[in-house]
């Protein structure tokens, strides 16, 4: 059993959110004044924070208001964040084998903790995990804190750990916290992509993973 610990990203890794948080990013643009994008061109920045995404698409003139733009985004977003986000093919199945094997599963999100847990009680995969890690108050990915803040609350090993993710974020956190790491090519970065970032593995589709663990 190489990897006893796996640590999970969460939109664009066990989630398919991309169409709920794009549509909700283009009506904050929207009620900015600020028209000229359309729901796919938000793909690419899913399980970026907000102000950075924000920081990206509006104008320099409208940088003062991208607080306002996270709040308004946030206060959009949270009633309508289940309406076409489903889980990725394989992905409770695959949560299932690894839990009934005895392996320990985490999740580590930009999403705060709430809208995590709001997620996984609606999937029933809340039961698979031993923690659920937003970024409430805490730095971001690429930033390893959230992954050396699970491994030291869990007690894990970070030889027996393995950060799973699908963006440039997700790999560089895990090497900053010195645990291996798996891309996924089925979310924001194509396999071109993430390869830039050196993962230990990657894989096409969630099922996958048990071949790797």
């Amino acid at each position: 059993m190489p990897f006893r610990n796996l640590v999970f990203d969460f939109d664009g890794t066990l989630t398919d959110s991309k169409h709920d948080i794009a549509g909700a990013q283009v009506w904050v643009l929207n009620q900015l004044g600020v028209y000229e994008f359309q729901k796919e061109d938000m793909f690419p920045f899913v399980g970026r924070t907000l102000e950075e995404t924000f920081s990206i698409l509006l104008p320099t003139r409208l940088h003062n208001r991208i607080p306002q733009a996270a709040e308004m985004y946030s206060a959009y977003y949270r009633p309508r964040a289940l309406d076409t986000t489903k889980l990725f093919p394989g992905v409770k199945e695959t949560l299932e084998i690894l839990f009934h094997q005895g392996r320990n599963l985490a999740v580590a999100s930009t999403k705060k903790g709430a809208g995590i847990k709001r997620a996984t009680d609606h999937f029933d995969i809340t039961k698979f995990f031993v923690q659920l890690q937003g970024s409430d108050g805490i730095p971001y990915k690429p930033d390893p804190f959230i992954i050396n803040k699970i491994i030291a609350e869990q007690n894990w090993k970070r030889e027996e750990t393995i950060m799973v993710g699908d963006t440039d974020k997700d790999i560089l956190a895990g090497k900053g916290a010195g645990v291996a790491t798996c891309g996924v090519t089925y979310g924001s970065l194509a396999a071109d992509q993430l390869t830039q970032f050196g993962p230990d593995f990657l894989i096409d589709s969630f099922p996958q993973l048990l071949s790797i663990v």
